[in-house]
């Protein structure tokens, strides 16, 4: 079903489910299994265009809005993989937009072709071990050498960060300068001294990697600062309130997918002689349910038209955020409840919903951030 929000973009939404169904689904359990999913996957979406959303035709994307990556958002996030949905969304509607904005010309040639097309991955790298949703405790240092910059520091919980390509990387390029003293360069993952430490081993997205990351003496030239010197803490929140958007989108694709799996096994499913949803504590969970998604797609909605309209929406976005997101992992939780004993096994995936949406409230700024960020907007 198609949300009314994204009426003309029908036949999108439609093509996205096909594909997910066609061509992700069937192998979700291997790459589950496996702690991975293959890079034919960036490959195979790259070639039916579904990369370059927000990427302009000069690139080769398609050069659309907010609205139609947010209708992908949603249809994508029905994957019962968040893990994957999200790297592939930082990558295309996060880094390679990043990218696009504020990258040089010979960057944004170098790399965005590949990028669309799948064939260069991204990762973002702005988390420290002790530096997450506190940017302002950020580490990594660039110095500069000449004509030269050397970057030293480590990042953590990078997504795709074990198989990027080309990374960006915040860091502070002047500590007397407050929040003009960071600067965001793209480092060619190949570049000597850059390296990957290892890969977390996490409770859910089992299927992504997220990896530690080392920068030792990375050698990058000019031409690598995205924007200007000093700009790198303004893209940054900039970028945040549209990661922002893209995760919660994403959790109430996964929330509706969840719902209905849901209510599905909740009439196929006999107890006491009669299908257990007509059990009426089984009706309320259901109830309770599809009550938080459709006020989740409410405000989700009212804050995506806000960012296509290029408003200063934080407050909406973290509003959208934190309600949107913890009610995907209370939703999951209900799920599991509904199926029983099935659903504390792998056989139904109602268990990966919980261990995937569950950090969907912690990454992009944890639930309690974006309380802060609300709070602090309406007494300002």
């Amino acid at each position: 079903m198609v949300h009314p929000f994204y009426s003309e973009h029908q036949t999108f939404i439609e093509s996205v489910h096909k594909l997910v169904q066609q061509e992700l689904t069937p192998h979700l359990k291997e790459w589950e299994e496996d702690g991975n999913f293959p890079n034919h996957v960036f490959s195979t979406l790259g070639k039916q265009g579904y990369l370059g959303i927000l990427i302009s035709e000069e690139y080769g994307g398609i050069g659309a809005d907010y609205k139609l990556a947010g209708a992908w958002c949603e249809a994508f996030g029905e994957l019962a993989s968040v893990g994957l949905t999200i790297a592939v969304n930082m990558h295309s509607l996060v880094i390679s937009h990043g990218l696009e904005l504020y990258g040089t010309p010979e960057l944004k040639k170098k790399w965005l072709p590949k990028a669309v097309l799948g064939e260069a991955i991204g990762a973002y790298a702005f988390t420290e071990p002790g530096a997450g949703s506190d940017l302002a405790r950020l580490r990594t240092k660039a110095v500069k050498q000449g004509n030269k910059w050397i970057i030293n520091g480590s990042k953590t919980f990078i997504t795709n960060g074990a198989r990027a390509d080309f990374m960006l990387v915040l860091t502070r390029t002047d500590a007397s300068a407050g929040y003009g003293g960071f600067t965001t360069f793209l480092v060619d993952t190949k570049t000597p001294g850059f390296k990957v430490n290892r890969k977390l081993d996490k409770l859910g997205w089992r299927s992504s990697d997220t990896a530690e990351l080392t920068f030792e003496n990375v050698e990058v030239d000019e031409g690598c600062i995205m924007g200007k010197l000093g700009e790198g803490w303004s893209q940054a929140i900039s970028n945040l309130n549209w990661e922002r958007m893209m995760l919660t989108l994403t959790s109430l694709g996964g929330a509706r997918a969840c719902f209905r799996e849901a209510a599905k096994y909740s009439k196929d499913r006999d107890a006491f002689g009669k299908p257990i949803g007509e059990q009426p504590v089984i009706r309320s969970y259901l109830d309770s349910m599809l009550q938080r998604i459709l006020i989740g797609e409410s405000l989700g909605h009212r804050a995506l038209e806000l960012v296509n309209l290029h408003k200063d929406c934080k407050t909406e976005v973290s509003l959208a955020k934190r309600m949107i997101c913890d009610d995907a992992v209370w939703l999951a939780d209900r799920a599991i409840q509904i199926h029983g004993g099935y659903g504390y096994t792998v056989e139904f995936p109602s268990e990966r919903w919980w261990r995937d949406l569950r950090l969907m409230p912690i990454g992009g700024g944890t639930s309690e951030v974006m309380a802060n960020i609300v709070v602090k907007e309406l007494t300002r």
